[in-house]
């Protein structure tokens, strides 16, 4: 059933895994920069163990798409809880659902989507992998390189920092450093302070490598939940490639949540390639996490045509990647 953002705000407090994609403040975010309409869902107020917000486009000849980025759920929700909420969202004002959710592959999730009627998409454009670091291991199993780099960063003078309060000038900062990797990495999403200092002042985490002079040049936004962390944006200056800030940073923040008794902690969409994108994963794969699957993206289409013309502007007109 759809509910009020109020409701949802409820509703996500009687539930334990709620992705970072899942929270008000981003979505209102997602609202702010992209304009589209965001609903809330849930499939009971009185007992609820599954809960989402999608966002609503319309688009020609295609109609009206409902994309839904996460999944909450509790985690003794059972197979045929999740198979009705997920049937619930096929009303018939809508003509393409897409489901992406980043919880670690489960069989009885996909018994249960596919039940309802959904399907792997043609166009399957978002990463299905991560990298998950155990952050209470014995002993931690960071790569020579790893180690080199962050030896290089600690002896140029690079510092950790924990920003506990945030300000606008902590978010603009970010951006600057932000802008750096945008263009260095040829990065076609854009993100502004205003966006940042809404998260970071509603509970998502802000770390800085600051060096010897006093400048920040790298930084980094997680996201808790429970005993996970969620590793949300990056932002690596030219200089913390250069020096290993870039590496080092990381590192701070698996022995900060480690201290703080995390479990584990989530990269987010990486995946191994035979392109250049091999080097983010070869990159991340130092950390010596362990690469596991996502649930992944799920589509219910109205008709095949419309399949099909979705692909060809996933694809076509778009130029996504695919996986």
């Amino acid at each position: 059933m759809i509910i009020s953002k109020e409701e949802y705000k409820n509703i996500l407090l009687k539930i334990e895994d709620i992705p970072f994609t899942q929270t008000v403040v981003w979505c209102e975010n997602e609202m702010q920069s992209s304009g589209f309409d965001v609903v809330y869902y849930v499939d009971s107020i009185e007992n609820p163990c599954v809960a989402c917000s999608g966002r609503v486009t319309n688009r020609p000849i295609l109609g009206k798409k409902l994309m839904i980025d996460g999944i909450c759920k509790k985690r003794e929700v059972t197979l045929s809880q999740l198979e009705s909420f997920f049937s619930s969202l096929l009303t018939e004002d809508i003509s393409i659902v897409e489901i992406s959710d980043i919880s670690p592959y489960s069989p009885e999730f996909e018994v249960a989507i596919r039940k309802a009627g959904f399907i792997r998409p043609l166009a399957l454009s978002l990463c299905p992998m991560s990298l998950i670091v155990d952050l209470q291991q014995d002993s931690w199993s960071f790569h020579r390189n790893w180690r080199r780099n962050v030896k290089k960063s600690i002896n140029e003078g690079n510092e950790f920092v924990v920003i506990d309060t945030p300000c606008m000038e902590d978010a603009a900062t970010f951006i600057t450093l932000f802008n750096e990797l945008k263009s260095r990495k040829n990065l076609h999403f854009s993100l502004s302070a205003d966006q940042v200092y809404t998260l970071i002042s509603n509970g998502y985490r802000l770390f800085f490598i600051k060096n010897k002079d006093g400048h920040y040049i790298a930084g980094r936004i997680e996201y808790e939940c429970g005993d996970l962390v969620y590793d949300v944006y990056a932002a690596n200056s030219d200089e913390a490639i250069k020096t290993g800030a870039a590496y080092q940073i990381q590192e701070s923040i698996f022995r900060y949540y480690h201290k703080k008794g995390f479990a584990k902690f989530d990269y987010g969409r990486i995946s191994p390639s035979a392109n250049r994108m091999n080097d983010i994963y070869l990159s991340k794969s130092y950390s010596g996490g362990n690469p596991i699957g996502y649930n992944g993206q799920w589509c219910w289409y109205k008709s095949q045509l419309i399949e099909y013309l979705y692909s060809f502007l996933i694809f076509y007109l778009h130029k996504h990647s695919r996986y």
